[in-house]
């Protein structure tokens, strides 16, 4: 049993190109929350949550253009924490393309994701990933983000057993 704020470690990894002719350029700055999306009345009056597997934690991952060019193509990369399974079809989020990993990040691909493994007979077969095999989300952002302008992704994850 965990209290307060989860172990689940978050790390973002930030991928752009940025517009030449500015000054100082396109800069982008990250917050990451997560809140317990099944709070019982006892951690909601207390403030204080405790984790236990088959909770479910709702990420917000906020990206803002702090600098004073727009950016384009920004791609935000979240390997999704240990010992949480992320819930399919969880990602919210505007004007992106949400991609997701099963390799620990080298490939990415829009769900459903699949892979190949050699069945008992020799031959190569292709199979659909599950929800535990995966271990990042991408979401590559559409269009300019405009110097100033932010944009908010969310995804949940369950508390493994």
């Amino acid at each position: 049993m965990m209290t307060g704020k989860p172990i689940f470690k978050l790390s973002v990894i930030i991928l752009l190109s940025t517009a030449l002719y500015a000054q100082v350029g396109p800069k982008l700055q990250i917050n990451i929350s997560d809140e317990k999306a099944n709070k019982t009345a006892e951690e909601i009056k207390s403030g204080k949550a405790i984790y236990t597997p088959g909770d479910t934690i709702q990420y917000t991952v906020t990206s803002m253009n702090v600098g004073d060019a727009f950016m384009t193509n920004a791609i935000i990369t979240d390997p999704i924490p240990e010992g949480v399974t992320y819930i399919l079809g969880s990602s919210e989020s505007e004007n992106v393309i949400t991609l997701f990993a099963i390799d620990g990040g080298n490939e990415y691909a829009v769900w459903p994701v699949y892979y190949s493994v050699r069945n008992s007979k020799g031959i190569i077969v292709r199979r659909e990933a599950t929800a535990d095999m995966i271990t990042h989300i991408r979401w590559e952002i559409q269009g300019n983000l405009d110097a100033g302008a932010s944009h908010q992704a969310k995804f949940k994850v369950v508390v493994n057993q």
